[in-house]
């Protein structure tokens, strides 16, 4: 018993150290979310929220932050229900990537071969909310037709 609760207060403690990290590593990233116009952003997995921020650990790290800034239009936050990696419609392999010459890491994913689908609940609310964020494409970061984003 003694050994499941202090795993769990490990994963809190892990979790509130990324949150914190998050939220002050992305203030300057996140500083000019406008709305969308195209009531397909965010909801389609052909013209996904393009959020890379350096590498990816990072990127979905800033996902995660975005996405706790969301608010329904009622105002009300949005819970994540589930998260699942789907393909990518728009991505194509390059025939030649671009690596480091040194270590032979990739340097672009270019659009990626993967998106992060994420099912999300406003509270207090019955809808669920189906988004998708690319954490591999860099793009103008906008908020989805529909929600709300709440600038610290």
């Amino acid at each position: 018993m003694k050994s499941k609760t202090l795993q769990n207060v490990g994963s809190v403690a892990v979790m509130c150290l990324t949150l914190f990290g998050c939220v002050t590593s992305n203030q300057k990233l996140f500083s000019s979310v406008e709305p969308a116009k195209d009531p397909s952003y965010g909801y389609t997995a052909e013209n996904p929220i393009a959020i890379k921020n350096t590498d990816l650990s990072s990127s979905v790290n800033s996902s995660y932050y975005f996405l706790s800034q969301l608010r329904s239009s009622n105002g009300n936050k949005l819970e994540i229900i589930r998260r699942y990696s789907v393909d990518n419609p728009n991505y194509t392999k390059a025939a030649a990537p671009v690596v480091n010459q040194h270590t032979g890491a990739p340097l672009s994913y270019g659009t990626g071969p993967f998106l992060d689908f994420y099912m999300l609940k406003p509270v207090n609310e019955a809808d669920t909310i189906k988004l998708y964020i690319n954490p591999y494409h860099k793009g103008e970061i906008k908020v989805p037709v529909g929600l709300q984003f709440e600038k610290e």
